[in-house]
């Protein structure tokens, strides 16, 4: 019997500091830099990831060196990927490429093309909606974005 109140005792003193910890962090005030204040639709797109900027399994590339993503309804860079770059560490933006854009009236409207600098080539492309968020189409039709 001793046993038992003993650990009864044990888990009422374990729930009151895990309740009292629980209340202090709720009550601790977080400043407005520490919450997010955006729906998730709302957020940036902070780059495209596809087989042409992807590794193997053993590291080497699986793309071409460096590429460029192009929204077709604006004709500008939006994403930049460069294997050279990227293995010194360096952060990359859309403005550190020097690709020149020369749009092409095949390009598919409302869409991302992604171009391997080296050849000039698009070798990739899908649809996006206005704030670049890719848009795909579900086997029954439905379309889901993001």
């Amino acid at each position: 019997m001793k046993l038992v109140l003993g650990a009864l005792g044990a888990a009422a003193v374990l729930a009151a500091v895990v309740v009292g910890g629980i209340q202090a962090d709720a009550s601790s005030g977080q400043t407005d830099a520490s919450q997010f204040k955006g729906a998730v639709a709302d957020r940036p797109i902070a780059g495209y990831e596809g087989w042409w900027n992807s590794a193997h399994l053993d590291g080497t590339p699986a793309g071409p060196e460096e590429t460029v993503a192009v929204n077709t309804n604006t004709g500008k860079i939006v994403d930049y990927s460069n294997w050279a770059k990227a293995a010194a560490g360096q952060q990359l933006s859309p403005a550190d490429a020097h690709y020149i854009v020369v749009p092409d009236r095949t390009w598919p409207a409302s869409s991302v093309v992604i171009i391997d600098t080296a050849t000039g080539q698009v070798i990739e492309d899908f649809p996006v909606d206005e704030k670049g968020r890719v848009i795909r189409t579900r086997e029954d039709g439905t379309k889901t974005v993001g």
